[in-house]
């Protein structure tokens, strides 16, 4: 399996610790490398050869490795987190050292925008619920823009603020841009949940980003709209719509009411008939699925969308999840869009809605680049320690490619330790593979910088970067903390930290954050 869909952060272990891991730091000797071993996160941090139920099935409180080498980060593990004490510096690493890197959601932005909403109502963030990838997907960490059908890689570096001889490193995978004038034509296929869980601020907000997204439409794109309950009616059917804000569109949209129970399979079903029905070589097709989650979503639904998203001969129809509402239950789009390749979205406002679908249409609807994979050598004097994606390992095999959108990036942030003295001779380079979804070509993108040039060189991207991924690893820390005093502490200490970023940068949305954090440790106090 791959444990990397499961976590926001992970300390990268080579193969070089197993025997580390297997004398002394309290866990079950490694028996056959062949089987798998869970951790019971909650009940004791016990560790086994056999599955936590005897039918082999897991809960989210269970994470299983194929062997004692893919043991994930203490940090995700929390009881054994004093336990695993490694220097990496005394492990051998090859030359040169190859990490393989990949988003796998790229375009998920969720959990940024579940955690605010949730400390706006003065609730507890658990940190469960925390993608630490899904921060540095949402906040404005974008470089200089590729030009059309290419990609520019970026890096920057900066030396650690708390921790000598270590170092923030931040890989960026730019595209091109993408406006009204140069996009190409359309077919989108809402999927409308009107439940009766939807009534009052859900369904407002679903009204609100279908309206959006009416008006980034232009004339001769295809709109179909399929609304569900327990019953299932398609309210518009292959339309062609006349321009931005179609009136008839946007009578359909104001026409929507939640009332019964739930039947996402049929609701589903239907919006990727009519999406079939109406696709196209050369045009973008989407399905939308808006709802609050409280559905459940079965195998037979996931190879629905897996089988619709994945196409060897053209462009999949790809699936957009959009969540809404006050009790919001994360789990549904979030496997949904994992099978379906497309943004998971969570939508707290009508001001979201406008950012998301209507600033970000192209970036959470289009494709740029297809099956983007970074490729990253390192001189040997520095180690990686942890690693804030979502995929990382030393075999290509084991990380999927994901695809960029247009008017975005791909961040990838890493935490180096120097094992000796830098010298001018020790260079980073980040290879990204990708495939043009036009023509299918193969191609690449490269930047090779000597380390003491990134490190002499411009940092306001790092440092962004770095403050984000703090805010989110704190609402972590904060939830794993034992006391109430230790909540505080920790609430302060990663509020001070950002506040001195968003001063120095005078950044707008790290300045959000600090407000949001001065919120959040009230509750602490």
């Amino acid at each position: 399996m791959n444990f990397f869909k499961k976590i926001g952060s992970i300390i990268f272990f080579t193969p070089f610790l197993l025997p580390f891991l297997n004398s002394g730091c309290g866990m079950t000797e490694a028996k056959n490398p062949s089987e798998n071993f869970y951790y019971d996160s909650f009940s004791g941090g016990d560790w086994s050869s056999s599955p936590p139920y005897r039918d082999g099935s897991t809960s989210s409180e269970f994470y299983s490795y194929d062997s004692l080498t893919d043991i994930p980060a203490p940090d995700v593990l929390g009881d054994i987190e004093e336990e695993i004490q490694i220097n990496v510096c005394d492990l051998p690493v090859p030359e040169p050292q190859i990490l393989y890197l990949s988003a796998d959601d790229s375009n998920s932005q969720a959990s940024p925008i579940i955690a605010r909403w949730m400390i706006n109502q003065n609730m507890e963030v658990p940190w469960y619920i925390i993608r630490t990838y899904e921060f540095t997907n949402y906040y404005d960490l974008n470089y200089q823009p590729a030009q059309f059908g290419r990609v520019n890689v970026f890096a920057q570096m900066k030396a650690d603020d708390e921790k000598e001889n270590h170092y923030n490193l931040q890989i960026g995978v730019q595209s091109h841009t993408v406006n009204s004038e140069n996009r190409r034509p359309m077919s989108i296929t809402f999927s409308l949940d009107t439940s009766g869980s939807m009534s009052g601020t859900p369904i407002e907000l679903e009204k609100a980003v279908c309206r959006e997204i009416a008006g980034n439409l232009r004339s001769g794109d295809i709109v179909s709209m399929v609304k569900w309950n327990d019953q299932q009616a398609i309210v518009l059917d292959s339309y062609e719509v006349t321009g931005p804000n179609d009136s008839r569109l946007l009578d359909a949209i104001s026409g929507l009411s939640a009332d019964g129970s739930t039947d996402l399979h049929s609701g589903l079903v239907l919006a990727y008939q009519l999406a079939n029905r109406n696709r196209r070589d050369g045009w973008l097709s989407r399905v939308i699925l808006i709802s609050d989650g409280q559905a459940n979503t079965g195998v037979t639904d996931e190879q629905i969308i897996a089988q619709n998203a994945d196409d060897s001969e053209r462009e999949g129809i790809y699936l957009v999840g959009v969540g809404v509402g006050n009790g919001y239950d994360d789990t549904l789009m979030d496997t949904v869009t994992d099978k379906g390749k497309g943004a998971y979205i969570f939508i707290d406002s009508e001001e979201e809605a406008h950012k998301m679908f209507g600033e970000r249409f192209y970036q959470n609807l289009e494709i740029a680049v297809m099956d983007v994979r970074v490729q990253l050598t390192l001189p040997s004097i520095l180690r990686m320690e942890i690693f804030f994606g979502e995929e990382v390992s030393t075999n290509p095999k084991e990380v999927e490619p994901q695809h960029l959108a247009p008017n975005d990036a791909m961040i990838f942030g890493l935490d180096l330790v120097s094992c000796g003295d830098l010298s001018e001779t020790d260079t980073i380079k980040a290879l990204a593979t990708y495939i043009d979804p036009s023509t299918r070509e193969n191609r690449n993108d490269s930047i090779e910088i000597p380390v003491l040039t990134l490190l002499d060189g411009e940092k306001r991207l790092v440092e962004k970067g770095v403050a984000i991924i703090k805010y989110a690893e704190g609402l972590k820390k904060i939830s794993r903390a034992g006391t109430v005093g230790e909540r505080y502490e920790i609430c302060i200490s990663t509020k001070d930290y950002v506040s001195r970023v968003a001063a120095s940068l005078g950044d707008s949305e790290l300045q959000e954050i600090q407000s949001l954090l001065e919120r959040y440790c009230l509750l602490f106090q």
